[in-house]
């Protein structure tokens, strides 16, 4: 319930107290309105707010900024906005061109080359 797309498709919308509770906090609980789930899962390697925005922005995430009286129907109140160019909705045969940006990449980027990442497994297929 914390992660969901704006109202275009084009972004990640992130409530991050509800984040925080049902990814990143150990042995946190599902707040899906009590029908009995266990516990979240160990969905992501960080433990603070904080190293996943970074690791968001390590793969091409930027935030987009507030931008008072231009809101998008839906898009409002206290959640944060995330956009990647290679992150839509409709267009799953994008997030293969989704890399992380390490530093050789980011060189190779700036010198024009193609940043090859590893062979789509069979679920990316």
């Amino acid at each position: 319930r914390s992660v969901r797309w704006d109202s275009r498709g084009q972004g990640l919308l992130i409530d991050r107290s509800l984040f925080e509770r049902e990814l990143l906090s150990p042995g946190s609980a599902h707040v899906d309105g009590g029908d009995g789930a266990g516990p979240a899962p160990a969905s992501f390697r960080a433990a603070h707010f904080g190293s996943f925005v970074r690791q968001l922005n390590r793969y091409g995430f930027r935030k987009v900024p507030d931008l008072v009286g231009s809101a998008v129907p839906g898009d409002c109140g206290g959640w944060l906005h995330f956009r990647n160019p290679n992150f839509l909705r409709d267009r799953p045969d994008l997030l293969l061109r989704i890399q992380r940006l390490t530093r050789a990449n980011r060189q190779r980027l700036a010198a024009g080359l193609e940043v090859r990442g590893r062979q789509p497994s069979r679920f990316q297929r």
